[in-house]
């Protein structure tokens, strides 16, 4: 049945393709002659600017409201640019310094298109000494926004990604970018917005916006070292050192979702350290395969959540552990840090790392997960945990509201998702 399935979709993908693609061009040609309307524009002062897309109707979502009253809190200039419309736009103006609203064409990057315009067209990108782009499509966790806006707003990386992703190619996570002013201001980020194209077509966006957008903004630095991720492996694995409460959950931190990329396990952790470390009398004289289990004992499970737990067991099963206690903590510790630092780089990491991501700092959650197949409901229940408490139902209802596309949609939208049409 999988076989026939996915025949059915290859063929029925081509007439899905250009029906999206004949919205998008009708919603294209919708767009011409549509100017931005600016609601309100407060001075500008040379201050550090946050440039939000947004896609909200009658009004700002909660924590939206949360992440852009954080930046104004640290005296940011703010500018939202929406693709709907805020029923009473006055409303924003507590949240934000600048508010725009344009036609729903060319998803965020067409939202990024605008804000950029209106950055060079006023002299804001001349007297700006930082920008951070960030746009909607995540949940903001009060509990960490704060530290992360300070952080994303340093100036010692040119080109700072929230996250990364190594899919088809390195490039980082579009939904916030910061950047610095040499890097605003260069000719190479100038003439990629200049020549970038809307489309809505999902994965005409990605090529053109996302990956394009990574390459514009790496031939714009300065220095080699000036480009990369906050949340990147490297940061993840040294505080899982550091952090001895952090190592002890590595396993209940690990997403649930068996689709997508392989995540990590104490059982591969386990499996690895048999294979390389442990030797019986019948694995050294080659007769282990021979070997019948009779005794049901040998059968029996261990179960073990925790870092702690886990290598209790394993130190149960070896032999000799008592006289080689050092040595073995070493390399059991070593094995688990390796397993997840090798599962942790795989993909998009904001997928790939939802729950440990959140409890390490990075202040936000994509809203796809759950819709993408990245996240399952024990990965949304163990996040939901770790934000604040008044946050916790808001979370569950967005993400609940967009189950997995695979198990709901049938026909030309099931060829559709499963190609990242929609």
């Amino acid at each position: 049945m999988k076989i026939i399935e996915q025949l059915k979709n290859r063929l029925i993908y081509p007439a899905a393709y250009s029906y999206v693609a004949y919205q998008s061009m009708r919603n294209g040609l919708r767009s011409i002659g549509k100017k931005d309307k600016v609601h309100f524009a407060e001075p500008y002062a040379g201050q550090k600017i946050m440039l939000m897309a947004l896609y909200q109707k009658g009004e700002l979502r909660a924590d939206v409201i949360a992440a852009l009253a954080a930046a104004k809190a640290q005296g940011i200039y703010v500018i939202g640019v929406n693709t709907l419309k805020i029923a009473e736009p006055d409303t924003c103006r507590d949240y934000m310094d600048c508010y725009i609203e344009r036609f729903n064409y060319g998803r965020d990057f067409g939202s990024y298109k605008s804000g950029f315009n209106y950055l060079y067209a006023n002299g804001l990108a001349e007297q700006c000494p930082r920008l951070l782009m960030i746009n909607d499509s995540v949940f903001f966790s009060k509990k960490h926004i704060d530290k992360f806006l300070a952080d994303m707003f340093v100036d010692d990386v040119e080109v700072l990604g929230a996250t990364e992703n190594h899919e088809i190619e390195h490039h980082l996570g579009s939904f916030c970018i910061a950047i610095s002013h040499a890097v605003l201001n260069s000719d190479k980020i100038k003439s990629y917005w200049r020549k970038y194209k809307c489309s809505d077509i999902r994965p005409i966006v990605i090529e053109r916006g996302e990956m394009a957008l990574s390459k514009a903004l790496r031939g714009a630095i300065t220095r080699s070292d000036s480009f990369g991720a906050l949340y990147d492996v490297t940061r993840a694995v040294n505080m899982l050192r550091s952090d001895s409460s952090l190592f002890d959950d590595v396993a209940i931190l690990s997403r649930c979702s068996k689709t997508h990329w392989q995540t990590f396990s104490f059982s591969q952790v386990s499996q690895d350290l048999y294979e390389k470390y442990l030797h019986s009398k019948l694995s050294v004289t080659g007769t282990e395969a021979d070997v019948e289990i009779h005794n049901m004992d040998d059968m029996v499970m261990s179960f073990g959540s925790s870092t702690t737990e886990f290598k209790r067991i394993v130190k149960s099963l070896v032999a000799n552990a008592e006289t080689i206690n050092n040595s073995l903590e070493k390399v059991i510790d070593r094995e688990i840090i390796s397993n997840f630092a090798d599962s942790f780089s795989l993909g998009s990491q904001i997928h790939q790392n939802g729950p440990f991501l959140h409890r390490i700092g990075l202040a936000f959650v994509k809203l796809d997960g759950l819709y993408r197949g990245t996240f399952s409901s024990e990965d949304i229940e163990n996040i939901a945990e770790d934000l604040l408490p008044e946050q916790r139902n808001s979370f569950r209802k967005i993400m609940y509201s967009r189950p997995y596309g695979k198990a709901v949609y049938y026909g030309w939208k099931r060829a559709a998702f499963e190609r990242g049409l929609i």
